[in-house]
């Protein structure tokens, strides 16, 4: 009895796997198979003394199916090696590696997929088409593992260290099932604990660093995410000759973020409370400053757009900071920063010279109760940030980032809508801005939105913005301040 044509068998084998196979040793019918057939195609087998008989059929058959096989198998892939070897022994067989294109300094997420990199930077070709995260593993790792693939004969050390991983039983699989370190995540962290934190205060934010804290952040996914990012978006400031590259590892960064809070869907309770006011913290300084730093060159209907989205992101924080949840804060290890940061926004129901003139300037243009109640609280608002900056003497973004967290949902809506009114209040907030452009998180925003502002109302506002202008020509942080 002849075997089955192998050609046909070169097609059932992709069609149906279990099909594709040779003779079993024990048995020497040909319609009991246990072996896949593309071992055939193209290798050398040495086939047990039972298998003889078939021995010049297969080689002469191998050869019409070797095309339809290799051609079949490039296109749709082949079943593993290990499924073969597992009946025949691996001595029997050699298996030449297919040949393919290599990228010896490809990207990571290529040479995860096996695939070949252009090596283009920052991101090559197919992480762009498809939109996937693109990193390049650190150069000097790199390097190192290029002189040492040069060596045709390995160190004694080299040896016992191989080994010795080899045969640990805490480490039963390959180093390819354990990633190695993320360098990029090892520099942002290192940047974050030694630059970022103490950026935002002059250095007096040390609680935010404070090992406690710490072991809090690096334990809760979404609020590491969101550190990191930030870490990010620092660096895509101070060092500008790689800012785009930075900048987009914080956007990948803080949408990992976001995707993990959203995932959770948390609630607030007294285990959460911490790590989702430091998040909602962090989300709303990081939007703040990509806002006004890293502002597209677009309209001013443009950015007063992505301005009133990230304010009603800053209003939202106080949806976390809910009655219960104030409490839980207040007995946690922020109690001191709270506390301080209670003082710096003591209310005393006093307006300065220039907030008490533009609400003179408000109450008089007769806006109506409703819209004049709103403009009013906003104003209020601004004294209060004002305030706070000055008390801590313009060393951290206190001021800054009190106002948009204190105005009302209500006044978001008079901003979206270009009102005058509410254009000329931010303009007054941008003063605040102005005083911080020390700070890498703001720098010339206020000055930004102040002069775009006066440009986008013209003349006839000029009185209600004289203070404002006024403060980017007078030297010194506090400008005209009285």
């Amino acid at each position: 009895m002849n075997p089955p044509s192998l050609a046909l068998i070169a097609f059932a084998s992709f069609t149906r796997p279990n099909l594709c196979c040779i003779p079993n040793s024990e048995n020497s019918n040909p319609k009991s198979f246990t072996a896949p057939l593309w071992l055939l195609a193209g290798h050398t087998l040495s086939l047990s003394p039972n298998l003889e008989p078939w021995a010049e059929i297969l080689d002469h058959e191998a050869r019409q199916a070797r095309t339809i096989l290799l051609t079949t198998i490039a296109t749709l892939g082949a079943c593993a090696p290990e499924d073969a070897l597992s009946v025949i022994d691996q001595d029997s067989v050699r298996m030449p590696r297919r040949p393919h294109k290599k990228s010896r300094n490809g990207c990571l997420e290529c040479k995860r997929r096996h695939i070949k990199c252009d090596e283009k930077q920052p991101i090559c070709s197919n992480c762009r088409s498809s939109e996937r995260s693109c990193e390049y593993a650190d150069p000097f790792i790199r390097a190192a593992h290029s002189r040492s693939s040069k060596s045709s004969t390995p160190s004694p050390a080299g040896l016992v260290t191989s080994e010795t991983s080899l045969r640990s039983p805490a480490h039963p699989s390959s180093l390819s099932d354990s990633p190695p370190v993320n360098m990029l995540h090892a520099e942002l962290f290192f940047n974050l604990v030694n630059n970022t934190i103490d950026s935002l205060s002059d250095g007096e934010t040390v609680w935010l660093g404070a090992p406690e804290v710490m072991r809090m952040v690096v334990s809760t996914p979404y609020l590491i995410n969101q550190m990191l990012a930030t870490s990010a978006l620092h660096l895509s400031i101070v060092r500008p000759e790689n800012g785009e590259w930075y900048r987009r590892h914080a956007a990948h960064l803080q949408t990992h973020a976001l995707e993990i809070y959203n995932q959770r869907r948390l609630e607030v309770n007294q285990e959460s409370t911490v790590p989702l006011f430091l998040f909602s913290c962090i989300l709303g300084m990081h939007t703040l400053c990509d806002v006004l730093v890293h502002r597209e060159e677009t309209s001013f209907d443009t950015f007063i757009e992505r301005f009133v989205r990230c304010l009603k992101l800053q209003i939202g924080i106080r949806v976390v900071i809910s009655s219960t949840s104030w409490q839980s804060l207040r007995e946690s290890i922020l109690k001191k920063p709270l506390q301080d940061g209670a003082i710096l926004f003591e209310w005393d129901t006093k307006l300065g010279p220039e907030c008490a003139g533009l609400l003179r300037l408000v109450e008089g243009a007769k806006l109506g109760d409703s819209i004049t109640s709103t403009y009013r609280g906003a104003i209020q608002a601004l004294q209060m940030s004002m305030n706070a900056a000055l008390k801590a003497s313009l060393k951290n973004v206190v001021g800054v980032t009190g106002w948009p967290v204190i105005v009302s949902p209500e006044y978001a809506e008079y901003l979206a809508m270009q009102r005058p009114e509410a254009l000329v209040i931010l303009a007054h907030y941008a003063v605040i801005l102005h005083w911080h452009r020390h700070l890498w998180l703001f720098g010339d925003g206020g000055r930004f939105l102040i002069e775009s502002i006066s440009r986008h109302l013209g003349p006839s506002w000029a009185e209600w913005l004289e203070w404002p202008n006024r403060s980017l020509s007078e030297p010194g942080r506090l400008g005209g301040m009285s």
